[in-house]
This record gives C-alpha cells, sequence and structure tokens, in this order.
C-alpha cells in the first residue's frame, strides 16, 4: 500500500509541476509515464482495423489460380482485373484469385517451398484452388501425386486433338505402383524389383528429385493432365516463366470447371 501511495504522490506532484507550463511539457509527461500503454493501444487498434477489413472483404472464391515460380509477382493484379470480366465473375461478390507470388522448387525443400506446399494442401483440402500453371519440372511433381484431373473430363476428343501437340500425360499404372504396398515397402527398406519399371522410375525420381516427360506412346495408362502454354500473348505480355516452358492444369477437386477453361482458353491465346 506503502508503495502504491507513493507512486500517486509522485504523479500528483508532477501535475502540479506542468500545471501552467504548456501543451509541450505535458506531452512530455504523458509519453514519459505512458508510452508503454499508448503503444500497445494503438498496435492492438491496428489489429482490430485489419480483423474488421478482413472479414468484411472475406469474400468466397469465384476463381483461384496459382502460377508456380512465375517469377511476375506485379502481373497479379493486372492479370485479374483482366479475367475477371472474361469468365463473368462479379468481383463485388466473389474473389478473383491469381497468385502469381508462390514458389516451389522441385530440387530443393527450402521453407518457401514448404509454406507453398502446406498453402496448396490446405486450398485444395477446402475445394478452393481451382488451377495451377507452372514451369514443367513443378507440374510433373505434381503431376504424379494426382493433383490434377483428368482433361477428358472436361474438353471432347475433338478438343484434345487440337491440342495434341501441348499436352502433358502421366501414367496411371505408375501411380497405382505409386499407391501399392511394393511401394511402402521399397520406402521402408530401400529395396525394389529392378525389373519393374515403375520401381526403377520411383528410385530414380528419389534419387534425383525430378521426372523426365514422357511420350504417351511409352505409357501403359496414359492420362492427359496438363497443356503447355507454348507461344502465350498472356505469359509475354506479362513476362512470365522467362526462358522456361509452362503449363496448366485443371486441380482434380476445382468447383469451377467452366471458369478453368475459361482461363486455359485465355492463357492460350
Amino acid at each position: 500500500m506503502a508503495n502504491g501511495q507513493s507512486v500517486h504522490d509522485e504523479i500528483r506532484a508532477e501535475r502540479k509541476k506542468l500545471k501552467g507550463k504548456g501543451l509541450k511539457a505535458n506531452l512530455e509527461y504523458f509519453w514519459d509515464y505512458y508510452k508503454i500503454h499508448t503503444i500497445v493501444a494503438i498496435f492492438a487498434i491496428i489489429l482490430l482495423a485489419i480483423l474488421i477489413r478482413d472479414i468484411r472483404n472475406n469474400k468466397p472464391y469465384g476463381f483461384y489460380a496459382m502460377m508456380l515460380n512465375c517469377g511476375a509477382s506485379e502481373a497479379q493484379t493486372a492479370m485479374e482485373d483482366e479475367f475477371a470480366p472474361i469468365a463473368g465473375i462479379d468481383t463485388t461478390t466473389y474473389d478473383c484469385l491469381i497468385d502469381t507470388t508462390s514458389s516451389f522448387h522441385t530440387q530443393t525443400f527450402d521453407e518457401l517451398t514448404v509454406a507453398t506446399s502446406q498453402k496448396i494442401m490446405a486450398v485444395m483440402s477446402a475445394k478452393e484452388l481451382d488451377v495451377i500453371a507452372a514451369d514443367i519440372p513443378t507440374m510433373l511433381f505434381y503431376a504424379n501425386q494426382e493433383t490434377f484431373l483428368d482433361l477428358r473430363t472436361v474438353y471432347s476428343e475433338e478438343e484434345l486433338q487440337s491440342l495434341s501437340d501441348r499436352l502433358i500425360y502421366v501414367d496411371q499404372a505408375y501411380l497405382d505402383y505409386l499407391a501399392s504396398e511394393e511401394y511402402q515397402t521399397y520406402i521402408s527398406t530401400g529395396e525394389f524389383d529392378e525389373n519393374n519399371k515403375f520401381a526403377v522410375m520411383a528410385d530414380n525420381y528419389n534419387k534425383t528429385l525430378s521426372y523426365d516427360e514422357q511420350s504417351p506412346d511409352t505409357m501403359e495408362q496414359p492420362v492427359p493432365i496438363a497443356i503447355k502454354l507454348t507461344g502465350s500473348q498472356v505469359v509475354d505480355k506479362y513476362g512470365l516463366y522467362y526462358g522456361q516452358e509452362c503449363a496448366v492444369a485443371v486441380v482434380i477437386n476445382s468447383q469451377h470447371t467452366d471458369v478453368d477453361m475459361k482461363y486455359i482458353d485465355y492463357l492460350l491465346k
């Protein structure tokens, strides 16, 4: 109690000293005694303002694409503004998000790659992600993780034939091997059947952390899953993927496949 009284008396004495000394002296006194409280209060107000803004802006996605490793983070807003009217997305009601900032490196699992991987898993689990575009090594990595939709479910045979020189395939027989007990044994022991081409392929990937693009003619069950963006005016316009071949694919559980097709058409022009 004595300590409490002495603090109170000190403050009262300081206030007497400040009487008639003007605004500057009073502000200096206030800052000396209440700066921590003020900083905490300001920080709390900023956090509250951000929370309120996020709640107000929390619109459902009308479309969500990720352009991995595109090297053009500044293109995001311009692409969103350009594509939303093409897709007929009312941006007062729905978000049109084209993420051009995320990085994923198949050879080096650094912090950015881990963060991007977790982000992709999260938005796929929430059924929010619609499309992924990336350089070819990244597309092949995700293709062999069963991330992409079989394009035969959204394109006609004639449409796929017109895109035949652009298509990237994955072998369903290889994906089946990755889901087998034999592969799990290999993961545990490192031993595999060298006469099994899928076992050899899996072992090669685990050593090199990369897949080679293969012709569908060499596959047992070829599935078209991605479309190369060679010659895309949009890619050139926004400086996406300089010096790299890239492709685009529909995420396997996308909820907006009609918009996804419009986005692919937009990128192919």
